[in-house]
């Protein structure tokens, strides 16, 4: 015989598992979404030409960004050499920082506050970052002025591009 009961109504997913699927969801979905943005921006490129490690930290910290990143990529390695055969002069003016800088968290934790002493320490800091940046100049004048008119043009126009402004035209009205 055929059993007459009525079929039970189908029942619905309670309310704390619906809740718990969405956030299962929304967890997968960061993590892939971390992965995939992860995979997408790690080319091992993270300068103009390539992995950027120690060998570019002491270009960056003479802070000649866009002229950096203007120099042709064959002319870097050159670049680099030159600021490397100055190394222990900069090296010099970064440890006279660092010192400077040493000295200066002392004198802010001293009471009353030593306006002079900060003063004299942050003048100190000014020179050592001045001398490093002399240096740079020196070594990017110098390649600047090896340089052929074409060459500097190129340069001229890379470095217009690094400031964010198209070759050739001006800023303004």
């Amino acid at each position: 015989m055929t059993d007459l009961q009525p079929p039970s109504p189908p029942t619905r997913p309670r309310r704390w598992t619906r809740v718990v699927l969405v956030l299962s969801l929304a967890a997968n979905l960061a993590v892939a979404g971390l992965v995939l943005g992860a995979w997408i921006t790690h080319d091992d490129k993270r300068g103009p030409d390539g992995p950027r490690g120690d060998r570019d930290s002491f270009v960056r910290e003479l802070g000649f960004g866009p002229y950096a990143r203007a120099i042709p990529r064959e002319g870097r390695d050159g670049f680099r050499s030159a600021i490397e055969a100055r190394r222990d002069e900069m090296r010099g003016n970064r440890e006279a920082l660092r010192g400077s800088f040493e000295a200066t968290l002392a004198t802010l934790r001293t009471d009353p506050f030593d306006r002079a002493a900060i003063s004299a320490q942050m003048q100190a800091q000014r020179e050592a970052i001045s001398d490093s940046q002399r240096i740079g100049h020196e070594i990017l004048l110098d390649r600047l002025g090896a340089m052929t008119t074409e060459e500097r043009k190129a340069f001229a126009d890379r470095l217009e591009r690094g400031l964010g402004r198209e070759p050739g035209k001006k800023k303004g009205p």
